[in-house]
């Protein structure tokens, strides 16, 4: 069975956003499990001796950073780190970021710079309403569990289904971006 787990960081992200995730992703057999965290040993502590195939980072976000707006905020490359460290990737994973701009180049291309265990990261380009992230998730998610599509062009279904600008990255092409390896590749010269 497959496993997702929603860490909230904010009560900006309302019960019935998590709830909606947590019920759906049981249509498509997969285990939920539900963590509010407030600070980066809770996150390292969840995270350890778990492994998830899906993990869904709700929460607020930029170019830089995920937060709460008030006390937890951190880098996109802290978070890499810890997933990383903490080994809690299955295969094929995916990462979802529930927060604004958690869709653009450099959020996942930070991300992958610090863990090769996420294989795909998929989020919104702009800043949106707590729904519109809620049926463009469901709507990915869909499209993967229940109709087994690639989730580059799941993403894209959630694009045609909100009108909003979601996408996945995927490893393998972030890997093979000149601007990946000029700007944030760990092992490039």
């Amino acid at each position: 069975m497959k496993e997702l787990l929603i860490l909230r960081i904010t009560k900006d992200v309302p019960d019935e956003s998590v709830a909606e995730m947590y019920y759906h992703s049981k249509h498509y057999g997969i285990n939920p499990t539900i963590e509010d965290v407030s600070n980066i040993g809770e996150l390292e502590t969840v995270l350890t001796g778990n492994k998830y195939d899906y993990i869904y980072f709700a929460g607020h976000g930029d170019e830089t950073c995920f937060s709460d707006n008030k006390l937890f905020t951190t880098s996109w490359s802290t978070i890499g780190e810890i997933i990383c460290r903490t080994d809690c990737l299955n295969p094929d994973s995916i990462v979802m970021l529930y927060c604004c701009k958690g869709g653009i180049n450099t959020v996942a291309y930070q991300l992958i710079a610090e863990c090769d265990k996420i294989s795909y990261i998929c989020g919104a380009k702009q800043n949106m309403r707590n729904i519109d992230l809620i049926i463009g998730f469901n709507v990915f998610m869909y499209s993967i569990e229940s109709r087994n599509i690639d989730p580059v062009i799941a993403a894209q279904k959630s694009v045609a289904a909100t009108d909003i600008r979601f996408e996945c990255f995927d490893r393998i092409s972030v890997e093979c971006n000149p601007h990946y390896h000029q700007n944030y590749c760990k092992t490039c010269a």
